[in-house]
């Protein structure tokens, strides 16, 4: 019944798009070393028109969804932070973060693969997320340095290096194969180019005007947009007590 409902409703099974958005064509999976859990906000399992998370999920071979906001009762989550095959990671900004192209030459002795925890949801929702889920308190902490700035050109982003789901997840791999601890050949630029096409896309089903419901005008350029006063007050990272 569920197939049945998802072909009257126009969306592919795989990608969980509409037809007429469908990225499957696009789609390049391949395999890693790492193991990469995404944590998914509710509100960002149920977005239809870009959805970052789930198609990097699509692309990356070793990687799974687990939905919810807090997750230290959810068994697939709780599966996988014991996973004794792997070194466990929060992917996740803070004082006490190391960097991943440092990794190699830090205190901390990596002898297993990484299994990497990635929050995707809002900057406040991934902040609430790891709050409430206690257990990630005590995974060591990693973060990438990077000048980028965002192509998420439909997405206001609260401030200079934040970056989407799916180009942190094309940071992390690019970094890992630099410290040695990944070899992807270059297969990780699959990521960014998916990313980039559902953006063009969207950009040009705003400007459709045979699509006068889709949006009520088209997407400012991100120069454009006005920063919103509270992101200049709000903390968006969450810091465990002690650090």
């Amino acid at each position: 019944m569920k197939g049945e409902n998802d072909q009257k409703l126009n969306l592919c099974l795989k990608c969980r798009r509409r037809l007429l958005t469908c990225v499957c064509p696009l789609l390049r999976p391949f395999q890693t070393q790492t193991k990469f859990v995404i944590l998914m906000h509710p509100m960002e399992f149920k977005k239809e028109k870009v959805g970052t998370g789930r198609f990097s999920h699509l692309i990356l071979k070793n990687s799974e969804i687990i939905v919810g906001i807090e997750f230290d009762r959810n068994n697939e989550f709780l599966k996988a932070l014991k996973d004794s095959q792997y070194d466990s990671f929060l992917l996740y900004p803070g004082d006490q973060s190391l960097v991943i192209s440092e990794l190699q030459n830090s205190s901390k002795r990596i002898e297993k693969p990484l299994q990497i925890f990635v929050i995707d949801g809002t900057w406040p929702c991934a902040k609430k997320m790891v709050k409430l889920t206690p257990s990630l308190h005590h995974l060591p902490r990693i973060s990438f340095k990077s000048n980028r700035t965002s192509q998420f050109q439909i997405k206001h982003q609260p401030m200079d290096g934040c970056l989407s789901t799916v180009e942190s997840l094309h940071q992390v791999i690019t970094d890992l194969n630099q410290c040695g601890l990944e070899s992807t050949q270059g297969k990780e630029q699959n990521l960014m180019d998916v990313f980039l096409a559902t953006v063009e896309q969207q950009i040009n089903l705003a400007l459709d005007p045979s699509r006068v419901g889709y949006r009520k005008k088209p997407f400012s350029s991100p120069e454009k947009r006005k920063i919103s006063k509270k992101w200049q007050s709000r903390s968006l990272f969450f810091k465990p007590d002690g650090e």
